[in-house]
């Protein structure tokens, strides 16, 4: 089979153009491989080898279209591809050729999650090691890239978090303020020594006024249906479910 000529298309592409009316897009390593600009002609086992071949850079294109929106990983661009119909051996070959080329490196992407996290959010670091793993960066990547996401950070900002909690608490217990805030501070993946560490040396309001008016609360309710023991019994069950010690009421 003749070819009649070739017409350059973008990302290394060319369409090559045959005498029997077919035209197929191939990559320029391809047609530098396969030698096609000397011979000029090509059997039908060529092109299909060739084609077979040229899937890798038809892949590659899409994933570079990928990377090119912002940084990813290893497994988000396995499961792309997978999406668009790659096989496993052309996926294998399109991720090596973009490490190669250093369009994908795990480090250097975890870093970036972690360095992203620590300015754009309240995550801790347990949290985002969890994430990190969901997108497939192994653990040594992801130790190394929490290097910057000390213990010391860790209290700067746990601290700020729970000022801001005590703060727009006011209606809460100092007790159950505190596991409120302890408990926030966990599911946002701090470690609960430090948390605990933390909480502790922080000044909570005194809940005699808040538990008055809770008893007082309390009382009007109950009062109209309970009376004596059984009255006071019910009272110190819901004062201790809202936080309260004996000694605040």
């Amino acid at each position: 089979m003749k070819i009649l000529k070739y017409e350059k298309k973008k990302n290394g592409m060319y369409q090559v153009f045959f005498d029997d009316g077919n035209n197929v897009d191939i990559h320029e390593e391809i047609i530098l491989k396969y030698g096609l600009l000397i011979k000029k002609e090509v059997s039908n086992v060529e092109i299909n080898n060739m084609l077979e071949e040229n899937k890798k850079y038809i892949y590659y294109n899409i994933a570079i279209k990928y990377i090119s929106t912002k940084m990813r990983s290893k497994k988000e661009i396995r499961e792309y591809l997978l999406k668009k119909d790659a096989d496993n051996d052309t996926i294998n070959s399109v991720i090596d050729l973009l490490i190669k080329e250093k369009y994908i490196n795990d480090l250097i992407y975890g870093k970036a999650y972690v360095n992203d996290h620590i300015l754009l959010s309240n995550d801790g670091p347990n949290k985002i090691r969890v994430k990190l793993n969901e997108l497939g960066i192994s653990n040594e990547s992801i130790d190394e890239a929490l290097i910057d996401f000390t213990d010391d950070l860790q209290k700067q900002r746990i601290d700020v978090i729970a000022r801001k909690q005590i703060s727009i608490n006011r209606n809460k217990s100092s007790n159950a303020l505190k596991n409120k805030i302890i408990d926030y501070l966990y599911c946002l993946g701090y470690d609960k020594s430090i948390i605990i560490d933390v909480i502790n040396n922080l000044s909570f309001k005194d809940d005699s006024a808040l538990a008055k008016k809770e008893y007082d609360k309390i009382y009007k309710k109950l009062s109209r249906k309970y009376s004596g023991s059984e009255l006071e019994l019910r009272i110190k069950q819901k004062m201790y479910a809202l936080g309260f010690n004996k000694i605040d009421f």
